[in-house]
């Protein structure tokens, strides 16, 4: 998936406070998507419509069997098959095609969903580890690498190429990819991106 670097800023951040191994983050990750796509329509302290309140105080009794997520099933979960109607569509949210998800954010929607719905669970501490290429993932997978932000935090991502003024980079752990702009990334991981593609 290809995406403009600049709508990823916010999530070049997420991304490198997540482990390889662990579950997306709820306040990192997800309740940040709710605050800024959300919230004028289903927040208490603006208006809830539809009984929908995404606070997080309140976001547990959107989540269930019968409710608008139900963990584990992202594609029956009613909140995320809203998100991803035509912008035509009379239940599609948000509402007449405005302040869309964007692809990556439907996919940590997904994945989110897909992990449990969990409001606790998220990051581990980023690996120390410096930049150097491992192994292969499955097929159509770039090599698994390490990549470096400029705040020295690290994480272990499939190189997938080049976009523009950034790099697209796949999550092991949740099959997201996601483009990361290059000059947020330390010099050593610009470089590696760039020999990458040779």
């Amino acid at each position: 998936m290809r995406c403009h670097p600049m709508k990823y800023r916010t999530l070049l951040a997420l991304a490198f406070t997540v482990g390889t191994a662990s579950a997306v983050d709820y306040k990192t990750q997800v309740a940040p998507i709710f605050r800024q796509k959300c919230f004028a329509c289903h927040s208490v302290t603006q208006k809830v419509k539809g009984k929908v309140a995404l606070d997080d105080a309140k976001l547990p009794e959107q989540i269930g069997a019968g409710k608008n997520i139900i963990p584990g099933e992202a594609m029956k979960s009613t909140m995320f098959i809203n998100c991803t109607l035509p912008d035509d569509d009379a239940d599609v949210m948000p509402p007449d095609g405005k302040n869309r998800l964007t692809a990556a954010e439907l996919d940590v929607l997904k994945a989110w969903i897909t992990e449990g719905a969990s409001l606790t669970a998220g990051g581990a501490a980023p690996a120390p580890a410096p930049a150097a290429a491992t192994t292969v993932g499955a097929p159509g997978d770039g090599p698994l690498m390490k990549w470096t932000n400029t705040e020295g935090k690290t994480i272990e991502a499939h190189f997938m190429g080049l976009d523009g003024g950034g790099v697209l980079l796949k999550i092991p752990s949740t099959g997201v990819t996601h483009i990361f702009p290059l000059d947020k990334l330390s010099a050593e991981s610009q470089t590696q991106a760039k020999s990458a593609t040779k």
